[in-house]
């Protein structure tokens, strides 16, 4: 923990809408769908066809700010419901309503354009409307994002992704959400904000190399105040001797101390659960393990994040 002063001016923000429960779509079943880009404007099947880059560079001055923050939003996360979008970017509408219809209707012009496509598989049902809708990067948008920094983009095709996956994306990409707006209304700074891969940490251990791999890794400020965490979202569909083998690689990482020479501080890793019963299940399991060792981390529900991020949370959720 550092000092590290700051101040952050309150906005005005639209009102929420309510957080689906990732947990409840956390099904093992897969498969796989070729996804191609998103037909352009003009309603034939143009699956097959590709945005030139001289299309791509008219779309890229055309474009507005906030079209472009969109699509960023969408390719950091990966995958975006149509109201976490409105959370993230929307936020000086006077209503929810009114913020999620702008939302939609940016989301619309941006397929329309072939930069964004939606998933066959909704959340929630079609009976949710838009906001059931699931948004990612076509290839043409991945293309328009990559037309400044000069990386090749790596020739791909696109596969629906199972429920599991897309639901752990979707509860990952919530908690990235919550805490910005939790620093937004709480005149908190988020000062980073990475999720995978940028988020993964390499090591070595008696001379094999390893991986730390957490969901998400966030630096909040709050006054003088400054904390890390690594996050990991979890749906109980891991056995807790699974949740113990990932902590003994973050006991393994923490005895490097590398984290603490770059940062002065080792991160609290925060396991988010779907209900009471899977923390107390988690925590116990955690505590019985790592009895002797240093509490590395906390076990929480999705409820008691902002709690966690503003007081340093209670003695219950550290083990």
């Amino acid at each position: 923990m550092t000092n590290r002063p700051t101040s952050h001016d309150k906005k005005p923000q639209a009102e929420k809408p309510e957080v689906p429960d990732f947990s409840r779509y956390r099904v093992c079943d897969s498969y796989s769908n070729p996804i191609t880009d998103t037909p352009v404007t003009g309603g034939a099947d143009t699956n097959s066809q590709r945005l030139s880059h001289k299309r791509l560079l008219e779309l890229d001055t055309a474009l507005g700010k906030r079209d472009k923050e969109v699509l960023l939003a969408i390719q950091r996360h990966r995958y975006l419901m149509t109201g976490q979008v409105q959370r993230l970017i929307f936020t000086d509408a006077a209503t929810a309503t009114a913020a999620l219809r702008a939302a939609s209707r940016c989301l619309r012009k941006l397929k329309s354009l072939g930069l964004v496509c939606t998933l066959t598989r909704r959340i929630g049902g079609v009976r949710a409307g838009s906001g059931s809708l699931v948004w990612y990067l076509s290839h043409a948008g991945e293309r328009l994002l990559r037309l400044h920094d000069h990386k090749p983009l790596p020739a791909r095709r696109f596969f629906e992704p199972s429920p599991y996956f897309l639901a752990h994306t979707l509860a990952v990409s919530e908690i990235s959400i919550q805490l910005t707006e939790l620093c937004r209304e709480q005149d908190m700074v988020l000062s980073a904000l990475q999720s995978e891969p940028e988020c993964w940490r390499s090591y070595s251990e008696h001379g094999t190399h390893l991986s730390l791999k957490p969901d998400l890794y966030a630096v909040t400020v709050s006054g003088e105040y400054e904390d890390r965490w690594f996050f990991e979202v979890d749906l109980d569909t891991e056995s807790p001797a699974k949740v113990i083998e990932k902590c003994q690689r973050y006991h393994q990482y923490y005895r490097t101390g590398l984290e603490q020479k770059a940062a002065g501080v080792f991160p609290l890793t925060v396991w988010i659960v779907p209900d009471q019963g899977r923390k107390d299940r988690l925590a116990e399991a955690i505590r019985a393990a790592f009895d002797k060792q240093p509490r590395l981390f906390a076990v929480i529900t999705g409820d008691e994040l902002a709690h966690l991020v503003r007081y340093g949370g209670d003695g219950g959720m550290l083990c």
